[in-house]
């Protein structure tokens, strides 16, 4: 992957939040659904670490570009994330290669982070570009 990254935006995961994303996401783990009820310590799902960090992936502007996501070709998690964190994505633009009607293959990394600089998740995804990414 390249030296060169964007940074987006930040999104604040509270309680509220790990809450309704976990009942209208149907997860039904008793990780995610305490018998005590309080949600003040409970893990967020990693596929709603993966949904937040695709909306801050959208609103950084970054790939304004973009016409569609490809593929999801390596997803790790590495820490829980909990109400209290912060989340933020660092995007690396990696190789880019020709496709039809002059767009691009575009592979990105993706480190999300929280605010205390924790890496919880990398992701390598595979976007279909109109123009590749400056650094790629």
């Amino acid at each position: 992957m390249s030296a060169r990254f964007v940074e987006t935006p930040t999104v604040e995961v509270t309680e509220e939040l790990v809450t309704t994303l976990v009942e209208r996401g149907g997860f039904t783990h008793p990780l995610f659904r305490p018998a005590s009820g309080s949600r003040a310590d409970v893990p967020l799902p990693g596929q709603a670490v993966l949904l937040l960090a695709g909306g801050l992936v959208e609103q950084s502007g970054a790939l304004d570009a973009a016409v569609a996501m490809l593929e999801m070709r390596t997803v790790r998690f590495l820490d829980m994330v909990r109400p209290g964190d912060s989340l933020v994505v660092r995007l690396t633009p990696g190789p880019a290669r020709p496709a039809s009607r002059g767009r691009v293959v575009q592979e990105l990394g993706w480190e999300i982070r929280t605010g205390a600089g924790t890496t919880v998740a990398e992701a390598t995804v595979v976007m279909l570009m109109n123009e590749s990414m400056e650094g790629s």
